[in-house]
């Protein structure tokens, strides 16, 4: 089964690099599928819109919600 390729965040336009150095910040590490969606720009950029928005509208404190999600997504399996 063919697979996917993410594009390389360093070749990724401008502002899309400054989401992906962002986000390598926070995790230490690209994370796959936003590498996969920055295939097509509007969708990238919705993505990363509804994660800011959620982002903001949420109660508890940032480290802790990266904390859950990391454990959570090594739980059922999730490669990245």
């Amino acid at each position: 089964m063919a697979r996917v390729e993410g594009i390389d965040p360093k070749k990724a336009p401008f502002f899309m690099r400054f989401v992906f150095k962002k986000v390598h910040k926070m995790l230490g590490k690209d994370l796959t599928p936003q590498k996969i969606s920055a295939r097509v720009p509007r969708v990238f950029w919705v993505n990363v819109l509804a994660e800011w928005l959620l982002g903001q509208k949420a109660k508890v404190p940032l480290r802790q919600r990266q904390i859950v999600t990391l454990r959570t997504a090594g739980r059922v399996g999730c490669p990245f």
